[in-house]
């Protein structure tokens, strides 16, 4: 397994002798350094636990703004997780409305609420036309068949017997002869 041991160091460790050696003062004290800033560090972060448990404490602008960004990430990440839940959750709430994306099409869908009640608009009018020549071709109707009815009635009067029977009525009677002439001298 010897053969092995150039996987082991990297290439500036090649020279160096192997096993433990002693660390020089400089390299204690940067490793002390270095131990202590782990545990400061690690000392923060607990204080930080503790305080951010605390619903009464005072925050900062900068706690403010992270915590507003972990939960809009939070946020974010669930509703990738669950689009059609957060979907009907930003109709419900509003907030779709003020997407930018949707705030930039607000024109185009002006025109197209405009073009649909024209649509609409158009629609009915078709109708109230379409009623008022239904109307009028009934009275036509109407109008024709009276027509002809007068007509029927007006020929029938117009026959020569009943022309006969309806001057007879006056005292008036058909005459049998020709008419005569009568000269323009006389």
């Amino acid at each position: 397994m010897k053969w092995l041991g150039f996987l082991k160091r990297s290439k500036g460790q090649a020279d160096a002798p192997a096993g433990n050696r002693t660390l020089s003062p400089a390299e204690l004290a940067a490793r002390e350094a270095q131990s202590e800033a782990q545990a400061a560090k690690e000392q923060a972060q607990a204080a930080k636990e503790v305080a951010a448990s605390n619903p009464n404490r005072l925050r900062t602008s900068e706690e403010f703004r992270a915590e507003a960004r972990d939960k809009k990430e939070r946020r974010a990440k669930w509703r990738a997780d669950n689009q059609i839940g957060g979907l009907i959750r930003e109709v419900i709430s509003g907030e779709i409305l003020a997407r930018e994306a949707l705030v930039r099409q607000v024109p185009f869908l002006l025109y197209g609420a405009l073009l649909t009640i024209l649509y609409l608009a158009l629609g009915y009018q078709t109708e109230r036309i379409l009623r008022e020549k239904q109307k009028t071709l009934e009275k036509l109707e109407e109008a024709t068949s009276e027509e002809k009815t007068l007509r029927s009635d007006f020929e029938s009067q117009l026959q020569q017997s009943r022309l006969a029977r309806s001057t007879a009525e006056l005292g008036l009677e058909q005459p049998t002869a020709p008419p005569i002439l009568l000269p323009a001298d006389e």
